[in-house]
């Protein structure tokens, strides 16, 4: 018995190397175990599924205009401090793709501090964003094999 069920993606996240986006028909909805789902529901990236597991049916959530709005990410010191590192790391690498080269990346191609801030909606520390950009640099290396 699969485990998975669909869930709608109210924020950009990127899973297995697919980036959904709410505003994406073909990528507005995805596909996760609990567990898979847990930090994402907790970030509000993704939206409760609907209907049961996904076995044997081709149940899909019912999407209305208020869920496919992108939804606030935590904010304030208080939303900040109760994500664990890990949760931390996923909103950081999650708004990754907003970023725009002109203005959010130094001129070495990092991401800036601030701009992920703004994006996060808390403080993050600059060891933080090197960290996951290391993490994503290293994972797209070893994707295409340089």
């Amino acid at each position: 018995m699969s485990d998975k069920r669909i869930y709608p993606v109210l924020s950009p996240v990127r899973h297995s190397g697919t980036l959904y986006k709410p505003d994406d028909a073909d990528h507005n909805k995805i596909e996760l175990t609990k567990d898979e789902a847990k930090p994402l529901l907790k970030l509000k990236v993704i939206g409760e599924p609907a209907g049961e597991d996904l076995e044997g049916t081709s149940q899909e959530p019912e999407m209305d205009g208020a869920e496919t709005q992108t939804p606030d990410l935590p904010t304030g010191s208080d939303d900040a401090v109760s994500l664990s590192e890990e949760e931390r790391k996923a909103v950081i690498r999650n708004v990754l793709p907003q970023l725009k080269a002109d203005e959010d990346l130094t001129k070495a191609g990092e991401p800036k501090v601030r701009s992920i801030e703004k994006l996060v909606g808390f403080d993050v520390s600059a060891e933080e964003v090197k960290a996951v950009w290391a993490d994503v640099q290293a994972a797209n290396e070893a994707a295409t094999g340089e």
